[in-house]
């Protein structure tokens, strides 16, 4: 005998009973299909979640690159920023130094004290965790090490600097000046092949290229000693200062004091020139120490202003 179900359906508002017959098969036959559908349709729904959960972590990971990327590029923009700085503040702290009769600072000494706790950014909670991925961490700690090393470099020269103004009246007389404005340096102290006699000799100068008849100015107080025609210097002027230098500067166009005569630091003494052993229009310029030649790129640095005389503030 077929197995058969009844399915007995009775209405709240109706005495009439409904009734059903279903064999067993069909029974379980629809059962089962429920099921499949129910599962199929169950595993359409949480793969679309799966991928639609997946495509919001792929966007946050992009806009988070983004980010990232911009940080990073802004970072080694400063890191860059703060080594030129740093390059610039070394500079004239030694350019002061030797002005001052004080030793110049090794980089073993600038690099003490420059040590702390590691970099302290704030990075938005979209990209925390993320930094160190493509480098961020390494670079924002060298920028908190140049930030604190620019500090500690600013304040000994702006410690210095106090230092120099105070003693601006004996500075007057040392050779700081650089002799010209706009003119470049075309031949060094030392040994170098001249350019006339074509072998190796002693450059015991500077020689600045420069257009003839650009000013010439005294790079310290002093005293006219000479000023006249030298063989080898063509038109030349020397200068004593107190402390026991001399300056001279040759190949001159035109001379505009005479011996005897006062000058301060800054003042037109001559004018750029061909004159004399000399195969363009140049100055050679020397610095004299007891009668001795020395290096003149030691004394002279190129910010001080003809003006006021005092060396550039930085902030």
């Amino acid at each position: 005998m077929k197995e058969e179900s009844r399915l007995i359906f009775v209405p709240r508002n109706s005495s009439t009973v409904k009734e059903y017959k279903i064999s067993r098969v069909k029974l379980i036959t629809y059962v089962s299909i429920f099921l499949i559908v129910f599962v199929f349709l169950g595993k359409i729904s949480l793969d679309l979640l799966i991928d639609f959960s997946h495509n919001s972590k792929i966007k946050t990971l992009e806009r988070t690159n983004v980010v990232l990327e911009n940080r990073l590029l802004e970072t080694k923009n400063q890191i860059e920023n703060l080594k030129n700085q740093l390059a610039l503040i070394s500079k004239k702290d030694d350019e002061l130094r030797t002005v001052l009769g004080l030793p110049n600072v090794s980089s073993d000494v600038r690099n003490v004290g420059i040590g702390g706790a590691d970099y302290n950014y704030d990075l938005s909670d979209e990209i925390s965790g993320f930094d160190d991925h493509i480098g961020l961490k390494d670079q924002l700690s060298l920028l908190n090490k140049l930030e604190r090393e620019t500090k500690l470099e600013l304040s000994s020269y702006n410690a210095l600097l106090s230092t120099f103004e105070k003693k601006q009246d004996s500075l007057r007389y040392l050779p700081s000046l650089k002799p010209v404005l706009t003119g470049i340096i075309s031949s060094r102290f030392g040994m170098r092949n001249h350019p006339i006699y074509k072998v190796m000799k002693h450059h015991e100068g500077l020689d600045f290229s420069a257009p003839t008849g650009t000013p010439v100015y005294a790079s310290a107080d002093g005293v006219v000693s000479f000023a006249g025609r030298v063989s080898g210097y063509g038109n030349l002027i020397k200068l004593n200062h107190k402390y026991g230098f001399e300056t001279r500067y040759g190949h001159l166009s035109k001379i505009v004091v005479r011996r005897g005569q006062q000058v301060k630091r800054g003042q037109k003494i001559a004018e750029v020139g061909n004159t004399g052993l000399s195969t363009a229009p140049h100055l050679h310029y020397e610095v004299r120490l007891g009668g001795n030649p020395i290096n003149p790129r030691t004394y002279y640095f190129d910010d001080i202003d003809l003006n006021r005389s005092v060396v550039t503030k930085i902030n």
